[in-house]
């Protein structure tokens, strides 16, 4: 049986809805990891290297499907490119780039910040190496590792991406509804 899909809901008059904390995780929900921007990277930014200690990394992909289990109750959940440009404002807004946690501990750390937030648009910036199959409304960030400890976690493969955590309220989203080409006739045939 297929889980029930939620859609997540910001609020932005809401003062206690949103992103609050971006965690470094070893498992991204998104199933998509980050890319190390250094010198024995494929994908190179101009003037970038190891020493710069640079990370870039999707955050939220629109309509993609995570799954969750909140108190037992087991569902997909996903934000719409709308919700996801609310919430990248927001936390921009909020001034949060340097509000970030390993593993979803709580514990705010040192030594990491991100500096720069886009959302994947085909008129202003369409592509962004390495995640060019991900849609459009896609938010990226890009943080600066100034901790040797956390560096030292992404370059072993020990934290592979990100997560967030934050309160969003949901709506659930209904299935489509299936017809057959004669039920389809039927309701063609009687308007």
């Amino acid at each position: 049986m297929e889980l029930p899909t939620k859609e997540a809901v910001f609020n932005k008059l809401d003062p206690q809805m949103g992103l609050k904390i971006v965690s470094l995780v070893s498992d991204p929900a998104i199933q998509i990891g980050w890319i190390k921007f250094d010198e024995h990277t494929p994908i190179k930014l101009a003037i970038q290297n190891e020493d710069k200690r640079i990370i870039f990394t999707p955050v939220l992909i629109p309509e993609q499907k995570i799954y969750r289990n909140i108190g037992g109750e087991e569902f997909n959940l996903k934000f719409s490119a709308q919700t996801i440009e609310e919430v990248a404002m927001d936390w921009q807004q909020k001034n949060l780039s340097g509000s970030v946690d390993i593993n979803h501990n709580q514990q705010l750390i040192e030594g990491v910040t991100f500096f720069e937030t886009v959302l994947k648009n085909a008129d202003r910036n369409p592509t962004q190496k390495g995640f060019e199959k991900l849609p459009e409304g896609t938010w990226f960030l890009t943080g600066k590792v100034n901790s040797d400890e956390v560096w030292a976690k992404i370059k072993s493969g020990e934290i592979t991406g990100v997560s967030i955590d934050g309160l969003f309220k949901t709506t659930d989203v209904k299935a489509a509804a299936h017809i057959t080409d004669e039920q389809l006739e039927n309701i063609i045939y009687n308007l």
